[in-house]
């Protein structure tokens, strides 16, 4: 049967597209595929503004506010800056994998196949895919498994095919197909194994599980590559649709969609009257008031709730004194859109 042996040997070792198993498994490993999947690439650009706060008196922006604790409210102030911004979001919507080989191309080759780590014996693998023909069919050699296996030290080719390798028909479709069965114990023919090379025993091409086991450790020796190969087109057009991509409890994840974002800020933080709602957060840095008291007792009226109130473009909260944790430094924010704004007011109670 012809086939591209050498081919075969060099995309066993490609790593052309790293893709990430969906779920935890057992059978660990990095999956690797060829051709890379086409996308198309779409952008939206939209337009915000990045906030900051500026502290306004009575507290000091510098931080050296001392208030008494005896009594009162402290009056917390604040500017809102606003800094327009553009931010691009770039996504890269990703088309299926293709499998196909063709007729008159060269090195018309499709796989997908798994790096183990660690690398399991043969005795424990098992191999599904689901496919289904759209041209052609199985021939020549593929649609194949192909194990790289570890026998005395020495790395080993072991090829396991659909259909019937060495038969008229090699078909895999219809009444012949193996679609999502574990080739490793399921086939149309038991001759289904082919050690590449023979491993040096002498016997048919085509041979058993039986026979591969008896030319190992009784399976004990290990496997570190996996790859499903579609590469039989010098013998008629191949094309196929191929999913679950599986090796044990590993299955292969196409890329579906990848998105980048950058955002540029366009100008300067300026002040603005356009204010939107913001929440008072305030927490208590430390129990222990630094120098002696500096601002004054103020008895205005107490705000409640969470929320500043508005007046003259500017943020305004009358904090309860008694609402705080007795003596200590403090940090009061302004709280927009679930984001704590820099930069906040922080003061001293004593």
């Amino acid at each position: 049967m012809k086939r591209f042996l050498s081919l075969t040997i060099a995309v066993l070792i490609l790593a052309s597209l790293v893709v990430t198993p969906a779920l935890a498994t057992t059978t660990t490993g990095t999956w690797y595929s060829y051709p890379p999947q086409t996308f198309t690439t779409s952008s939206v650009v939209t337009t915000g503004f990045t906030y900051q706060s500026a502290v306004r008196p009575p507290i000091n922006a510098d931080g050296s506010s001392n208030w008494p604790a005896k009594r009162g409210v402290i009056p917390v102030q604040f500017d809102l800056l606003a800094a327009p911004t553009t931010t691009t979001t770039t996504t890269k919507t990703y088309d299926p994998p293709v499998w196909e080989s063709l007729l008159g191309v060269a090195n018309s080759v499709s796989y997908a196949g798994l790096n183990l780590s660690p690398t399991v014996a043969l005795k424990d693998i098992s191999l599904s895919a689901i496919y289904l023909f759209t041209e052609g069919d199985c021939k020549g050699g593929s649609l194949r498994w192909t194990l790289r296996v570890n026998v005395s030290g020495v790395n080993r080719i072991l090829h396991v095919y659909y259909g019937t390798p060495n038969g008229p028909d090699q078909g895999c479709s219809a009444a012949n197909s193996g679609s999502g069965q574990n080739l490793m114990t399921t086939g149309i023919t038991p001759n289904r194994f082919e050690m590449q090379g023979g491993w040096g025993v002498a016997g048919p091409v085509y041979t058993t599980w039986e026979d591969v086991l008896a030319s190992t450790h009784d399976g004990t020796d290990l496997v570190d590559i996996a790859q499903l190969t579609l590469d039989s087109g010098w013998a008629g057009n191949q094309r196929a649709n191929v999913s679950n991509v599986t090796v044990n409890d590993n299955t292969w994840v196409p890329k579906t969609t990848e998105t980048t974002t950058t955002t540029t800020t366009d100008g300067p933080a300026v002040r603005t009257c356009t204010l939107p709602n913001a929440e008072l957060r305030w927490a208590k840095n430390d129990n222990t008031a630094s120098g002696g008291i500096n601002e004054a007792e103020s008895i205005q009226p107490k705000d409640t709730g969470q929320f500043y109130r508005q007046v003259d473009c500017k943020y305004i909260y009358n904090l309860d004194v008694s609402s705080l944790s007795g003596v200590g430094t403090y940090t009061v924010w302004v709280r927009i859109g679930g984001v704590n704004i820099q930069v906040p007011a922080t003061f001293d109670l004593k």
